[in-house]
């Protein structure tokens, strides 16, 4: 149960601007955007803990690099060396890179506010 009630579109339309910000975000940078979705998505399931993401060597290199840049901002920053960062940078383009690491971040930030409010990390 929630705790507070409602969906969590619903807690955030009890203050029109954070909605429209949420919404804004999804439409223009988790959903959209210069990065390929299913890349996004696939970070983001990695974010929620789910199980099918947690064998990196199933998926291609730049699959790989952009679940161990998830890993870093999320758990380890100390995991973003030089090396990880010589790949992002071979792997990515620079625009790219501003915005996954910025779907990432902001994914990690809502994924654990769901879980205070007692919700998943993500919509099923």
């Amino acid at each position: 149960m929630s705790r507070l009630p409602g969906t969590a579109d619903e807690i955030r339309a009890r203050v029109p601007p954070v909605l429209d910000a949420w919404t804004f975000m999804r439409e223009n940078v988790l959903r959209a955007g210069v990065v390929d979705t299913e890349l996004k998505e696939l970070c983001f399931r990695f974010l929620a803990d789910d199980p099918e993401v947690t064998d990196f060597s199933r998926f291609g290199e730049r699959e790989q690099a952009a679940l161990e840049w998830a890993r870093a901002i999320a758990w380890d920053s100390d995991l973003a060396d030089d090396a990880l960062w010589e790949r992002l940078h071979r792997l990515f383009s620079e625009a790219e890179l501003v915005e996954l690491g910025c779907a990432i971040g902001f994914e990690l930030g809502q994924q654990h506010w769901r879980r205070t409010l007692g919700l998943p990390p993500r919509d099923s």
